[in-house]
């Protein structure tokens, strides 16, 4: 007899809040800013990364306060640990260490967070449906937001809310058991239901397809395949969506060959469009500015003279070269440009990593590295679909091991291993899957009473803002620095301005050239420390080098331009 999935949210919320009452008052606090983690993710990258750093070293904490380690007893977290150890020796013996350890270190606070998630803040199923219907909203909210930018400023790669072409990995990565689930609940008997999912399938696929991100629409369309036939599973179920999928990949392939087409570049500028005017939507959604490529054409594995292969290549040679520790996280971008002739096939690419997350741990911590990274992969795999039944009818349950096979699959373009915003997106995906799959795990409980409770949470609180003033203390202090320099801008250039005829609408002259310089210098990186000395004259303009002043004049004249 098939199998009937089912996910009733009205009465996972009603039991949850009931089971919300009954916790610790310290356990409110931390369940309600959990579950709010999806909200944040559509902000900007420092809320979400300040977010997941929090629970991990909450959960550190915890552990420590409890005299708990027994949820470090798993494989995969074994393993990620031993990665960690082996990248920050990797990072001691690097030329770059400074560089090296500053990748390596806080890289465990993504493991760390899928722990806290798994054993301790997902470990109900009705607060874990909780956290899926915001989820869900948060889905839709960027769906919304999507739509406005096509709609307002349309472009071939959309950028909404981050300002930077990733919104697309919020959806197939964070969102990966939203296309899984609704997937599943499409053979449910309630029309309703398989109508809701059908929508919620559609509208996720089409705006992942306007976002343009490839790999991205490419991992939800094989999670959603990879979903429908695991659900009551036949050899007869598996032949027919096999045979139907190639059919309309060799259909697709052969009669809309566009489909495939990428652009060598993008068009960057963010003109407003008239309403009404659909050639000019069009235009701005699907005109590459420099013409387009065969996606097809440019698979690694087909054809080695592309810039996909040249970056898995370059990260290869690199850990041939040095095999046992590698070049250390982060180096890749820094040595790469060294390497000498190599029998592989094809030239090199030198990116900012290898763009594959085993092929950068073999590049950048040797094959010690690789192996425990393979091994902590697998084991999230393994310990997902083992426990796919342990809650019955379940379809978060069910499918909790697409998430980790999809979006650690090795086979496909990744971002930077230990990179910030990557690994945001995979291991606020992976923490979710690994707390829908657990419930059969036994962690000690907390027997602290509500006044302990609240001496608890003020101590965590001041440990919380301690850790994180530095943690990110180099990013506050820059953003302290830019502000300081705003402000002196503006009285530093007056003469200039009005020097190159910029006396009508001066306030909002300056205003406009200072924010334009403040955007070039963040693009650029640059010192900022140091032109703050100059103006403060701390630093005499003697000792700047001729690069640094031919810098000030390129983009002194590029902003007064932008005004003219």
């Amino acid at each position: 007899m098939d199998k009937v999935f089912s996910l009733n949210f009205k009465t996972s919320f009603n039991s949850g809040l009931v089971k919300f009452r009954e916790y610790t008052y310290f356990n409110k606090i931390m369940t309600i800013f959990w579950l709010f983690g999806p909200f944040l993710f559509l902000i900007e990258r420092t809320p979400a990364d300040i977010w997941m750093s929090s629970i991990s070293l909450i959960f550190l904490l915890r552990c420590f306060i409890l005299n708990d380690w027994s949820s470090f007893r798993q494989a995969w977290i074994i393993f990620a640990l031993g990665l960690w150890i082996t990248s920050v020796f990797a990072s001691l013996l690097s030329p770059m260490y400074h560089l090296s350890l500053s990748q390596s270190i806080p890289w465990i606070r993504f493991p760390i967070y899928v722990l806290a998630a798994q054993c301790w803040l997902g470990k109900d199923r009705d607060v874990r449906v909780m956290f899926f219907g915001f989820l869900i909203i948060s889905f839709l909210i960027l769906c919304t937001i999507l739509l406005s930018e096509i709609l307002i400023e349309p472009k071939v790669r959309l950028t909404w809310p981050y300002g930077d072409p990733i919104p697309g990995s919020f959806l197939a990565k964070s969102c990966l058991s939203i296309f899984c689930v609704f997937s599943i609940l499409i053979f449910t008997k309630d029309t309703k239901k398989f109508l809701i999912s059908i929508a919620i399938l559609f509208l996720g696929v089409l705006f992942l397809k306007f976002t343009n991100e490839r790999s991205n629409l490419i991992l939800v369309i094989c999670g959603i395949i990879v979903s429908l036939v695991i659900v009551n599973f036949s050899v007869k179920r598996f032949f027919i969506i096999s045979s139907f999928v190639l059919f309309l990949l060799a259909i697709s392939i052969n009669f809309f060959p566009n489909l495939y087409e990428r652009c060598h570049s993008f068009k960057s500028n963010n003109e407003t469009i008239i309403f009404g005017d659909k050639q000019d939507l069009t235009n701005k959604l699907f005109n590459c500015s420099e013409g387009s490529v065969s996606f097809l054409n440019q698979i690694p594995l087909f054809n080695f003279n592309t810039s996909y292969w040249g970056t898995w290549r370059s990260g290869l040679q690199q850990g041939l070269e040095k095999p046992f520790l590698g070049v250390g996280p982060g180096g890749t971008r820094h040595t790469c440009g060294y390497l000498g002739e190599h029998w592989l096939p094809g030239k090199n690419y030198c990116g900012n990593h290898p763009h594959n997350f085993y092929i950068q741990l073999f590049s950048e911590t040797g094959i010690f590295g690789l192996i425990l990274g393979i091994f902590m992969s697998f084991s999230l795999i393994w310990k997902t679909f083992i426990n796919r039944y342990s809650i019955k009818n379940c379809p978060l349950c069910f499918s909790s091991f697409i998430i980790p096979l999809g979006v650690l699959f090795p086979l496909q373009h990744f971002g930077s291993f230990f990179g910030q915003w990557g690994n945001l997106f995979i291991w606020f995906a992976l923490g979710f899957a690994m707390s829908c799959s657990s419930s059969n795990l036994i962690v000690k409980s907390s027997s602290m009473n509500t006044n302990s409770s609240k001496k608890y949470l003020i101590f965590v609180t001041f440990f919380l803002i301690f850790f994180t003033s530095i943690i990110y203390s180099s990013d506050i202090k820059r953003w302290y620095n830019y502000k300081v320099y705003a402000d002196n801008c503006r009285f530093e250039y007056i003469s200039f301005l009005k020097n190159n005829s910029m006396k009508e609408n001066f306030e909002y002259n300056i205003n406009k050239f200072c924010e334009c310089k403040i955007n070039e210098l963040k693009k650029i990186n640059a010192n900022i420390s140091y032109r703050i000395s100059l103006i403060n004259n701390a630093t005499s303009i003697s000792k700047a080098t001729k690069s640094f002043i031919k810098e000030e004049e390129n983009i002194n004249t590029m902003c007064l331009i932008g005004l003219k």
